[in-house]
């Protein structure tokens, strides 16, 4: 209770102080003087404030004066000790309040707090660039006036430092907001191509009204990164890489057979602006189809895509257009060579094939083993062969391989597993074909008729060779006093028509057709009249041989034209395991590259040659042909020279113009141009077929050498024969002879076997128709009859004379259809000729397509058509030539027409083996009748040598001077011991005549005697020949009735042996053209 009181006792005494207080104070003026206070704008956050309570004017101080404080507008607080601090204030603006007790009103001061110091934002044009110049933009945080404020008045002295290979340049400044944003360039260095400038502002440089000092922070500084070098790209694919070596350089191979490697990957050396789209839309791929692989792009590093539609065997090419790509710093992306890879998911497959086809007569039997595509790790280990041995192993190339298996017994099956090998991408092989040969003996059929033809050929030859020298050296000393055309043109066409007989039947071997064992290897022995041999430095190669379409190869066989590589024999082809001294990178293959190595899909893997890669381009058949045919034409010609400077060297009267007959330049090589017609032309139709240039153009211009021969020929026919500008043609026809019917069948069949001569126009006895003879001499020609009335009487006289008469007609001009089919007939050589040179051109152009029929059927119209004409045209001058010629042109037809059979029928082996002994008997039957016609022409020749008596042991014996006379010098001529017959020249006057056989041993005698002079001995051995024709000569001359009497017995079916008291005194006719004419063409038979 007393407590209670005192409070209330203090209670009071307070009040009334108060009151007391304030009624003195409002009696005074008061105000209040703050003696420390904080800066209007304060960097602290912390005040203290320190102030006096003033009365009376300002004057004194009161001190006892009630005052309060407050902050903010916060609650009041008692400051009667005239001092306040606050601590911990928060940045902004502030008011602090004095308020004294009993007067109204507070005193205030205001001051703003600012603890954050000022900083700047450091910015640029771009972080990343390739230019020279940067611009910098400085934006501060507040005005920064304290200490000077920002500036850059030189590189030394700028607020902005730069730290790196670049500077300030101060005359950019620009001042964009006062006190707050500025501008200006920073160059970096042209001497540095890449690097890092770093902008940073200075340190303390400047203060704001707070007084805070600028403080760096992290936006106060930029980094700009320039680079100006190339930027680039690795455009990788997940494709195996393999180092090979191809072409003698070890280059890259890239491919696969796995899918889910066909992706693409860019990596660029810096960060592209480009999206992923556009980068899509800068790639291309040759095959298939771009779509974007989903991952890290590595800050826009790494791009991958998938190439999808892509076919099964493809070379893959990926380009990447650079250009519309552009890194961070702006530079392009440099250009980046395409990539290219080869996808093969298929198989590769392996064909069997052998040269000598289905059956061979060869113990070692060459095998081409081709691939569609460039295998690895193949070996001889992978040939799977039964039935014989294997001898020999050799890469050609990685797709192309032969073997030469040793026979050990009939059938040799040769065949190659599955999987044996892979090709460059992987894939196993598939399983090859089985290759099967049969091996067989060369017949005796075959080989007995070809070596017969052979030496009957050759010892045919050899003695017609020596009875022409033996004519031609008689006719070059003018031993006949009227030499016969038959002399020279017989026994040579007879041989020229055997030659290309046998031409014919020896080139039939290179048609497109399995022939009969029989027959086939009956053709290969005449196989030297083409001449196709092998050549002397053939070291024991295997001969080249025709695959049929029924060979080992299938139906569909073809000569492989599949890609070399240009792997030489040698080549060792090495793969990814190179020794350590390989290098570990190589030149990647091109798109062309890969195509011809790899990419070989639409290849088949047929029959090749294997042991002489030249025989599939046709080189080496040419070289055969050509190179024999060179060789023994070029001898034959030289031989032929020789024998021709030999006769003008024993020549003692050089003036005097003489006649070799057969050996006249250049008679001889006409008949050899034609017979090497067919061999040029399958020569260069062979080499023309490998489509190269320089085969082309050998090819073509041999061919053209042929087609200018064959106009030349036609020409010659048309302008010299059938116009009649260069020779004329003239029978002599018999009026009213009766034939009997077989004696008509035979003038149907064979021709009217008229005699008929040639003559050359406005020329008498021109060498020309010796030199060109071959063309025409055995030939009909449009003739130009001289018709002969037959007198009445004895029949037997009337074959034996011709009867001189004021009725008879000279010159008497033929009809018109004997004359058109005169034209017809001339042609008859350039048919001939025709025929041979398509046998030859087709037998080189069709050498390897075996699913042609195209050359059979154009050779069998062609002979066809030759023995139509030969029937109905009758060509020839002799009936005996005309039967032989029926008789071989029917043997080719009946070969071509049995060849065509076999194309359209497969045989058994009996069946085989009739069909190849009636070919051989096709050419059997031609061939004897040619041997005997020639045998008998020159029986023939050899008799016409006694025109006397027409013995052949006289004949033959003249022969034998004749040689001897060819070969023997002047010097050697006294020791010949005999002479042929000679008849002494009769007495013109008084028509004396002298004893044949006297004459003959009186010369005898005079020329073993010795007694004669040598001078006499050289003259008269050189008209030794001479002796048994000057007995006629004579009493041809002296005797107009002889020489009528001679020409009867030559025109009838007997020798005459009347003399002149046969004819009468006054029928003597007197000398005209006609007679001259008949004269030569009797003369001839």
């Amino acid at each position: 209770m007393g407590l209670l009181k005192l409070s209330w006792l203090v209670l009071s005494c307070w009040v009334l102080s108060l009151l007391l207080f304030g009624a003195h104070c409002k009696d005074e003026e008061v105000s209040v003087k703050f003696l420390k206070a904080p800066h209007p704008f304060s960097h602290r956050n912390t005040a203290t404030f320190v102030f006096q309570i003033l009365v009376g004017g300002n004057v004194n101080n009161c001190t006892n004066c009630s005052v309060s404080c407050r902050l903010d507008g916060g609650p009041s607080s008692d400051c009667g000790a005239r001092k306040v601090f606050y601590g911990n204030l928060q940045d902004g603006n502030h008011a602090f309040e004095v308020c004294i007790n009993g007067y109204q009103g507070c005193t205030p001061y205001n001051w703003t707090i600012d603890t954050v110091p000022p900083t700047a934002y450091v910015t640029a044009s771009t972080p990343f660039t390739n230019a020279l110049n940067v611009t910098v933009n400085i934006t501060f945080s507040e005005s920064c006036t304290g200490g000077g404020g920002f500036g850059c008045s030189s590189t030394n002295t700028c607020n902005l430092l730069v730290y790196g290979a670049g500077q300030v340049i101060p005359s950019s400044f620009t001042i964009l907001q006062p006190n707050v944003e500025y501008s200006l360039l920073v160059s970096l260095s042209p001497a540095v191509m890449f690097g890092r400038v770093i902008l940073v502002m200075d340190k303390d440089f400047c203060t704001d009204t707070a007084g805070n000092s600028f403080l760096r922070t992290a936006n106060s500084s930029f980094y700009v990164h320039f680079d100006r070098r190339n930027v680039s790209v690795d455009l990788r694919i997940h494709v195996p890489e393999k180092l090979l070596q191809l072409n003698s350089e070890t280059r890259t191979v890239q491919a696969t057979s796995n899918y889910g490697n066909l992706k693409v990957y860019l990596y660029f050396s810096e960060p592209v602006l480009n999206s992923s789209v556009e980068i899509l839309n800068s790639l291309s791929t040759s095959h298939g189809a771009l779509l974007p692989i989903h991952g890290q792009s590595l800050g826009n590093r790494r791009f991958g895509f998938q190439i999808a539609n892509v076919p099964t065997i493809a070379v893959i090419t990926v380009v990447l257009n650079s250009g519309s790509i552009i890194s961070r710093p702006g530079t392009s992306v440099s250009p980046i060579a395409p990539v290219t890879f080869l996808y093969d998911s298929q198989r590769p497959s392996v064909r069997l094939s052998t040269i000598t086809g289905a059956r061979t007569r060869q113990h070692r039997i060459p095998v081409s083993i081709v691939f569609t595509e460039p295998v690895f790790g193949f070996n001889s280990s992978f040939v799977s062969i039964s039935g014989g041995l294997l001898q020999s192993f050799l890469e050609i190339s990685r797709s192309k391989y032969t073997v030469e298996i040793q026979a050990n017994d009939e059938i040799i099956s040769v065949n190659i597993p599955q999987n044996a090998t892979g090709d460059v991408a992987g894939n196993r092989n598939l399983a090859s074909n089985a290759l099967q040969v049969r091996h067989y003996s060369v017949p005796m059929i075959s080989s007995v008729p070809s070596a017969f033809a052979t030496a009957c050929f050759l010892a045919t030859s050899s003695a017609a060779g020596l009875l022409t020298l033996s004519a031609a050296s008689l006719q070059s000393v003018q031993a006949f006093s009227r030499p016969s055309s038959l002399l020279t043109s017989d026994p040579t066409r007879n041989l020229f028509r055997s030659a290309c007989y046998i031409q014919i039947f020896a080139l039939s071997k290179w048609l497109d057709i399995t022939l009969p064992v029989e027959y086939y290897e009956f053709a290969r022995g005449l196989q030297w009249s083409i001449p196709y041999l092998s050549l002397p430095w053939e070291s024991g190669g295997v001969y080249p041989t025709i695959v049929g379409p029924n060979s080992s190869t299938g139906p569909n066989s073809h000569i492989s034209n599949a890609q070399n590589f240009g792997f030489s024999k040698s080549m060792q082809v090495e793969e990814e395991t190179l020794n350590i001294t390989a290098p570990v990178y190589a030149l990647p293959l091109t798109a062309m590259e890969y195509m011809s190595f790899f990419e070989s899909q639409n290849l088949k893997p047929e029959a090749d040659y294997a042991a002489d890669p030249q025989h599939s381009n046709g080189w080496r058949d040419f070289d055969r042909c050509m190179f024999w045919l060179a060789l023994i034409g070029g001898c034959l010609v030289l031989l032929h020279a020789l024998l021709i400077f030999i006769l003008k060297f024993w020549n003692q009267n050089p003036e005097k113009l003489r006649d070799y007959g057969a050996l006249t330049f250049p008679r001889f090589e006409i008949f050899l141009a034609i017979l090497a017609l067919p061999c040029i032309c399958a020569a260069s139709a062979t080499i023309i077929r490998g489509g190269t240039v320089l085969r082309v153009i050998v090819g073509s211009l041999l061919l053209s050498a042929v087609g200018f021969f064959l106009l030349a020929l036609l020409l010659f026919l048309s302008v010299g024969i059938t116009l009649g500008k260069l020779l004329q043609y003239k029978e002599v026809h018999q009026e009213g002879q009766i034939f009997h019917w077989y004696q008509e069948i035979i003038r149907v069949t064979l021709g009217p076997g008229k005699r008929g001569q040639w003559t050359w126009k406005n020329q008498l006895n021109s060498v020309y128709l010796i030199v060109l003879g071959p063309l025409f001499e055995d030939l009909r020609g449009p003739p130009k009859y001289m018709l002969s009335q037959i007198s009445s009487g004895n029949p037997e006289m009337q074959r034996d004379r011709i009867i001189a008469s004021d009725d008879e007609t000279e010159d008497a001009e033929a009809p018109l259809i004997q004359k058109l089919f005169g034209i017809l007939r001339i042609y008859y050589t350039l048919l001939d000729s025709v025929k041979r040179v398509s046998l030859g051109i087709m037998a080189g152009a069709y050498l390897n397509n075996w699913s042609s029929k195209a050359p059979t059927v154009v050779l069998l119209c062609i002979n066809s058509f030759q023995l139509f004409f030969l029937v109905l045209k009758k060509p020839f001058i002799k009936k005996k030539v005309q039967l032989v010629e029926i008789i071989s042109v029917s043997c080719q037809v009946g070969l071509f027409g049995t060849i065509y059979a076999l194309l359209e029928k497969q045989l058994s082996g009996k069946a085989e083996t009739k069909v190849g002994i009636f070919m051989v008997a096709f050419f059997l039957i031609g061939f004897l009748v040619q041997m005997i016609n020639e045998w008998y022409a020159l029986y023939k020749q050899t008799k016409r040598l006694d025109p006397a008596d027409k013995s052949f042991l006289t004949g033959l014996k003249t022969a034998s001077i004749g040689f001897l006379l060819f070969f023997l010098p002047q010097k050697k001529s006294r020791n010949l011991e005999g002479k042929p017959p000679r008849h002494q020249q009769a007495n013109t006057e008084t028509g004396a005549e002298t004893n044949p056989s006297a004459d003959r041993n009186t010369s005898s005698g005079n020329w073993s005697s010795g007694t004669l002079t040598d001078k006499s001995r050289q003259k008269q051995l050189k008209e030794l020949a001479k002796a048994s024709f000057n007995k006629e000569a004579s009493e041809a001359s002296s005797n107009p009735s002889t020489m009528h009497a001679k020409w009867s017995g030559l025109w009838g079916t007997k020798k005459s042996g009347s003399s002149s008291h046969n004819q009468t005194s006054d029928s003597n006719p007197k000398p005209n053209q006609l007679y001259k004419d008949l004269e030569a063409i009797f003369a001839s038979k």
